[in-house]
């Protein structure tokens, strides 16, 4: 290609210079893009990595609450028992209450009865 005037010779570095614009805006948007998507996969990849850990705390958790629950359970059986045995010996306090007091009605019948 030949030039011949001064213009066409502008003309061609306009041109010319336009074209390194238009490379380098898409140049940064490229590599723009390219952060941007390393970065998009770098927190996902942390993402995956911090539910992976909390996976595993919550696989841990649950088998100590199933503990806890069973244990639970075992001391309201063992506070049923105790329940059942305290209303047992309450009903004993108060047989022997009642019988007490007849032995005193009887032992208080007696010595009236013998004073007399």
């Amino acid at each position: 290609m030949e030039i011949n005037s001064t213009s066409e010779l502008a003309t061609l570095a306009a041109a010319a210079v336009g074209a390194l614009v238009s490379i380098a805006f898409a140049a940064q948007k490229v590599i723009g893009t390219w952060k941007g998507s390393q970065a998009e996969t770098s927190i996902i990849g942390l993402m995956h990595t911090e539910l992976e850990r909390l996976s595993e705390q919550n696989t841990k958790l649950s088998v100590e609450l199933g503990k806890l629950q069973e244990e639970i359970i075992g001391l309201n059986k063992a506070l049923r028992d105790l329940t059942v045995e305290n209303q047992s010996l309450h009903t004993q306090v108060q047989s022997l209450t009642a019988e007490v007091t007849r032995l005193q009605a009887v032992l208080s019948g007696g010595v009236n009865g013998s004073s007399s």
